[in-house]
Formats: C-alpha cells, structure tokens, sequence
C-alpha cells in the first residue's frame, strides 16, 4: 500500500505551487518542466480523492481543503527536512551513547584510562563499560565495540588486530634476590610456584627455538582468582604465568621481573571487534582507532620493558 511518505516530490511539488503562486513558477524553482509538474499534482489530488487547486488560465488558488493539507504539508516537509540535518549532523559528530566491552583485568588497567581520555576530547559523548570475562554476544546485548583476545569465528563481525599478546613469567625482585632466578623450564620444580584459576595445571608449555618445552612445577600457592595470585607474587610468594597486559605496569616499575625470558609463551592475540564496518557511527569508528592507536603503543612499551627487565635475572643471583 502506497503511503505519503513514499510520495514527498510529490508534496514538495504541492508546497512550490502554493507558494510560487502558478504551476509555472514552481517548476521554475524546482528545474522541472511544466508537464510533470501538472502531472505530479494531479496525482496527488487523485490519490487524496479532492481538489487541492482551482487552476484557470489566468490564476490559481487553493481550494478549502488544500489550505489545510498544504499546512500538514508545510510540517511534514519541515520534520523531514529536520531528520536529514540530524543524519547529517550524527555522520560527522562523535555524541550520543557508546556501549563497549571488555575483560576486567584489561577494561580496569586500560580501557578504563583512554576512555576517559576520548570523552575528554568529545564531552557530547557517553561511555558505558560492560566489563565480563565472559564472551559477550555484542548484537544481542546492543555492544557497539568490544576489546576481545583470541581468535574470531564469526564472520558477521568485523576484527582489528591489535597486537599478538604472550603469557610471562615473573616473579618479585626479593624472591629472586633468595632463591635465584631459574635458568630453564626444568629448574621450575625447584621453585616456589603460584598457580591460579584455568592454569592450575603443574605443568607449564613453553616454545624455545620453534620447538615445544614442558616443565613440571612446584605449586606452592594455588588460588582461583588472577589478582590474589598476583599479590601474592608481589608480596615475593614465587613465580606466576600471567599476561603480559595485565603484568605490564609492575615490569615497567620493577615490582615484578620478568624470568625465562628466552622462552616463548604464546596466548591468544588481542583484537579490537565490532558488529558492522559499514556505516559505522563516528563514535564507533573513532573510538576504535584511538583504542587500537593507545593499546598498540602500550603493547610497545611492555614488550619493551619486559624484555629489558629480563638482564635483572643475572644481577638477582648475585649476593
């Protein structure tokens, strides 16, 4: 069924002769020709079943009837003139409200920092933070942008990769300062170990060279949160595997330190995911660059640094 708004030219066309006075006028200010014009506006007038215009020869003038349809012509016009400028408006202006997710450990340590900063440089914006360890279903749960690690198998969403995140080792510079630093996998099982949550397994998989190492360790702690494990590494309680991201600051400061530099420890990379990549929303589109743009060079900084912070190993076994 044909509604009105599926014939706006030919309200537009109705609203030019009202106000240009003549049919001949109108197509004038619309560069349409006199035929169509006429044509346009007898079609309306069908389709409303009345007359809108008393033509003649010499004049024009509205009936009764198209007075008062010209006046709801004049509003419809006008609302509609309105939603393109808004659309205009929200293609280039980064507002309105932005829902992105993100794990915890990542979402608190850093998306919580360059958020802050990119609504500093664009107050119209809102930010909502959905932080979960669970795989959040972005379209079901209206997420317009997540920071995810691992690899993306749906091919509906659209993924840039950040960088290839590692798993570290580390300890505190007083452990190792008593107990030495180990020298490869295998002298694990000789120190004090910190297991947690998914990696409670006691044996821990390395790469060194391109081939696969397994070394057996000692768990001295066990727990099942990342941050207890941590405090307890800081507190100098022995060697914990974690990710760098979420070591990242404590090898910059040296409160941790990181060991077995030399070996491999891959983990899943770490991307920056979204539903759509077309016709994204300028708060989207933007925010996903800043992220990508802030992450990459704090993902710079940490391999950095921890690969500097692996020449503490042989200055920890010194007396």
């Amino acid at each position: 069924m044909e509604t009105m708004i599926d014939n706006l030219v030919e309200l537009t066309i109705f609203d030019k002769v009202a106000s240009a006075g003549s049919l001949t006028g109108a197509a004038n200010e619309l560069g349409l020709s006199l035929a169509v014009v006429s044509k346009r506006l007898a079609t309306l007038e069908a389709r409303m079943g009345v007359r809108l215009l008393n033509r003649t020869t010499r004049r024009q003038s509205m009936t009764q009837e198209g007075e008062r349809f010209h006046l709801h012509c004049v509003r419809i016009l006008a609302e509609v003139q309105q939603a393109e400028a808004v659309m205009q408006h929200s293609r280039t202006d980064i507002e309105g409200h932005l829902r992105v997710t993100a794990p915890r450990m990542l979402g608190t340590r850093y998306l919580a920092a360059l958020a802050a900063q990119f609504q500093a440089m664009h107050p119209a914006l809102r930010i909502e933070l959905v932080l979960s360890d669970d795989v959040v279903d972005l379209v079901e749960q209206g997420i317009d942008l997540a920071l995810r690690f691992g690899v993306l198998d749906d091919s509906t969403m659209t993924a840039r990769h950040i960088a290839d995140s590692e798993l570290v080792l580390c300890a505190a510079p007083d452990y190792l300062r008593r107990f030495g630093s180990p020298d490869t996998p295998a002298a694990l099982s000789t120190h004090n170990c910190i297991l947690y949550g998914t990696r409670s397994t006691r044996h821990w998989l390395f790469q060194h060279e391109g081939k696969p190492v397994s070394a057996e360790v000692n768990a001295t702690f066990l727990c099942n949160d990342g941050n207890a494990a941590k405090a307890l590494a800081l507190a100098g309680g022995g060697i914990f595997l974690k990710s760098i991201w979420d070591v990242g600051s404590e090898l910059r400061d040296g409160t941790l330190v990181r060991v077995l530099g030399r070996y491999v420890i891959p983990s899943a990379p770490l991307h920056v995911v979204y539903p759509h990549a077309l016709h994204l929303a300028p708060r989207v589109r933007h925010f996903a660059d800043y992220a990508l743009k802030s992450l990459r060079g704090e993902w710079e900084l940490l391999t950095d640094k921890a690969s500097a912070s692996t020449q503490f190993n042989s200055l920890a076994q010194q007396p």
